[in-house]
């Protein structure tokens, strides 16, 4: 199960907006608004919790958090999952949570998140530089058009979002309020509605979405990828390879931190259109099987199938084999982890489903995901134990 979103039972249901043009939109949208919120849908910007409600509602403070962290993993290319922690005893939103742990949000204090109110415009501002700052983008000072001096209530910014506002004026993430025969206005204290604030993270990644190579790495160059590996098959084996001679499984994060290694591995992404397009997927793994992964997810890239990957993640500091760097999950949402009942049947405990054949994002057993896996020496956890199915999980060592 994933961390650095964690996985579980109310984790993220993200965008079902990718798999029709019409799934999780918004209702009411404005005529001025219907392009710009069409093109939040198609980058992936728009959470769930927006399905169905008002466009021109006021943005609240939660449904905000989830926007920003769709926005996050637009502009670092790196993943998110949702967190088992309680940081707020008003709110377990695993947006919220997540937002939270990157650093993109503050409660109000004594635990309070306040998640229905309406958040102000400059602190959306700041928000957004938060993303920034979480993914080690810099955003140096530019001569654009737009400037924060234009505004006549400049003065009414506070304090702690000045530099966030005057960024997002300079980069022309927000602009200014018009009100018939008045000059436009910053309104900082304002708030938004869910289309402009769609609207202006669809802006916000434009342009501070970083440039990716989505090319697949060349395995005689990668220095991860053994182009002739033979894979440990017993669990002795696999202990000796992942801990060394008589090694054993890390007993503190600080110790499982210090080996794991970011990889880059080439996915496909699945667009409103039904179309496919080539992109990078960013994963901390365990650096002995480092290789493995890389091998794994070429293999996948590779396939006839093109099975697209919206979310995966591997290793997080908790219990199982994900503390270790030796477990992934893919698309949770729709590979469901559900336990088994007396009669036969399932209940989902983390996802909505599994529904391979029908959702693309469901993995079908005997598929390109799951023998790409098998045959590095995976186990699948929707046939590995008599308990429970956990469609999304390969695990190394069968937990």
């Amino acid at each position: 199960m994933p961390h650095s979103f964690l996985r579980r039972a109310s984790s993220l249901a993200l965008l079902a907006a990718l798999l029709t043009p019409q799934a999780g939109a918004l209702s009411d949208v404005s005529t001025w608004a219907q392009d710009g919120v069409a093109a939040a849908q198609e980058a992936g910007l728009m959470p769930s919790a927006l399905e169905s409600r008002s466009a021109q509602g006021e943005i609240t403070r939660a449904e905000f958090c989830g926007i920003a962290v769709n926005a996050y993993k637009a502009v670092s290319g790196k993943a998110v999952f949702a967190s088992g922690k309680k940081p707020f005893r008003d709110c377990d939103d695993p947006n919220v949570v997540a937002a939270y742990e990157l650093e993109l949000v503050n409660g109000r204090g004594d635990g309070v998140f306040d998640p229905d109110s309406s958040i102000q415009r400059q602190d959306l501002c700041v928000m957004l530089c938060n993303i920034l700052d979480a993914a080690g983008i810099e955003a140096p000072a530019i001569a654009g058009d737009a400037c924060v001096e234009d505004y006549p209530d400049v003065p009414e910014i506070n304090d702690y979002a000045v530099d966030a506002m005057i960024t997002m004026v300079d980069y022309t993430v927000v602009n200014g309020i018009t009100n018939a025969g008045q000059p436009a206005t910053l309104s900082p204290s304002g708030t938004a509605t869910r289309e402009q604030a769609l609207i202006m993270a669809t802006r916000f990644c434009t342009a501070f979405a970083e440039e990716k190579d989505t090319t697949p790495d060349d395995p005689t160059t990668d220095p991860w990828v053994d182009p002739n590996p033979s894979f440990p098959q017993t669990d002795a084996e696999k202990m000796e390879l992942v801990y060394g001679v008589g090694g054993q499984k890390y007993q503190t994060a600080e110790e499982a931190e210090a080996n794991m290694v970011e990889i880059a591995v080439p996915v496909w992404r699945l667009q409103a259109d039904g179309t496919k397009t080539s992109d990078t997927a960013y994963l901390q793994v365990n650096y002995n099987l480092a290789s493995i992964y890389e091998a794994v997810f070429e293999e996948i890239y590779n396939g006839d199938e093109q099975f697209p990957i919206k979310d995966v993640g591997c290793y997080s500091w908790r219990t199982g084999e994900h503390s270790q760097g030796t477990a992934v999950d893919i698309n949770w949402e729709e590979n469901m982890e559900a336990t088994i009942n007396e009669d036969g049947s399932l209940t989902p405990t983390t996802g909505s489903y599994w529904l391979p054949g029908e959702d693309p994002y469901s993995i079908p057993e005997g598929g390109d995901v799951y023998n790409a896996f098998i045959s590095h020496g995976f186990l699948w956890g929707g046939n590995a134990w008599r308990s429970k199915r956990d469609y999304m999980h390969f695990s190394y060592f069968g937990t």
